[in-house]
C-alpha cells in the first residue's frame, strides 16, 4: 500500500530546487552621467592700452618718486587711493591747448601726501608726473592757488607746512609746479632748494604775464615773474 508523500518529501524538493537554480544576474550598472558641455569663456575682453606714449619722462617724478611713474596709464583714480584709504580727489582741471589736466591731490598720514598731474584720455589718465615732499610734511598739502601761464602751461602752488626754518621759524612751504600736458617740473627755487620758505604766496595774472607775490614784510612784497619756464626776479 502506498502512503501519501509528506510533507517532509515536499520540503526536500523544495530544498533541491532552491540549491540548483542559478541567482537572477546583477544588474548593469548604470552609465555615468556624461560630462555638461563647455560653455563659452565669460571672460571680459581685456581693454586696448591707454593712448600714453610721449607723456611723462622720468624727470616728471618730483621730491620722493611714487610708484605710479610718468607714462603709466589710470583707468580710475582708485588706484591712487593711499594705504590708510585716503582717496585722491580732483583739485583743478586745466585746460591747455588740445589737452586737458587733471590734478589729484591726496593727504592723510605723513607719508600719504601725494600730487598727481594727470593727462585725460578715452578711457581715462596718462600720469604725466608726480610729487611728494622730500621733506617732513606737518599739515594736509593744499593747492591754494593756480593759473595758466604761457604759452601753453598751467602753474599749480601747492601748500603745506614742515619744520620750522631754522633763522625766520617760519614753517610755512609753497612749491610751484608746472606742466605743458608731456612734462612736469618745478618752477621755483629758494633757500629751501625747490620749497619756498614763506609765511605766504600768491599768484597774480597781469595781461598775459604771471606774477608770484611773496610778503617778505608788513610793508614790501618780493615779486617774481613767470617767464614760461620758471619764475625768476624781476630786473
Amino acid at each position: 500500500m502506498r502512503r501519501p508523500l509528506g510533507g517532509w518529501f515536499a520540503a526536500l524538493l523544495c530544498l533541491i530546487g532552491c540549491a540548483t537554480t542559478s541567482p537572477p544576474p546583477p544588474a548593469p550598472p548604470s552609465p555615468s552621467a556624461s560630462p555638461p558641455p563647455a560653455s563659452p569663456s565669460t571672460a571680459a575682453p581685456v581693454p586696448p592700452p591707454l593712448p600714453c606714449t610721449g607723456i611723462g619722462t622720468e624727470a616728471s617724478r618730483l621730491g620722493y618718486p611714487t610708484s605710479l611713474t610718468p607714462g603709466t596709464g589710470v583707468r580710475s583714480l582708485d588706484v591712487l587711493t593711499g594705504a590708510d584709504g585716503v582717496p585722491a580727489t580732483v583739485v583743478w582741471t586745466s585746460e591747455l591747448p588740445g589737452k586737458s589736466v587733471d590734478w589729484v591731490l591726496r593727504t592723510g598720514a605723513r607719508k600719504s601726501h601725494a600730487l598727481w598731474a594727470l593727462r585725460q584720455v578715452d578711457g581715462g589718465w596718462c600720469v604725466i608726473g608726480s610729487f611728494v615732499s622730500s621733506e617732513p610734511v606737518e599739515s594736509p598739502m593744499t593747492m591754494p592757488d593756480h593759473a595758466l601761464g604761457s604759452p601753453g602751461t598751467a602753474v599749480a602752488l601747492v601748500r603745506f607746512d614742515s619744520l620750522p626754518d631754522e633763522r625766520t621759524h617760519v614753517s610755512g612751504r609753497y612749491v610751484a609746479l608746472v606742466t605743458d600736458g608731456e612734462r612736469l617740473w618745478f618752477a621755483l627755487e629758494g633757500k629751501g632748494g625747490h620749497h619756498l620758505i614763506a609765511r605766504d604766496a600768491k599768484l597774480r595774472k597781469q595781461s598775459s604775464t604771471l606774477f608770484l607775490d611773496v610778503p617778505v614784510s608788513s610793508k614790501a612784497t618780493a615779486v617774481l615773474k613767470f617767464d614760461g619756464t620758471r619764475f625768476v626776479q624781476l630786473n
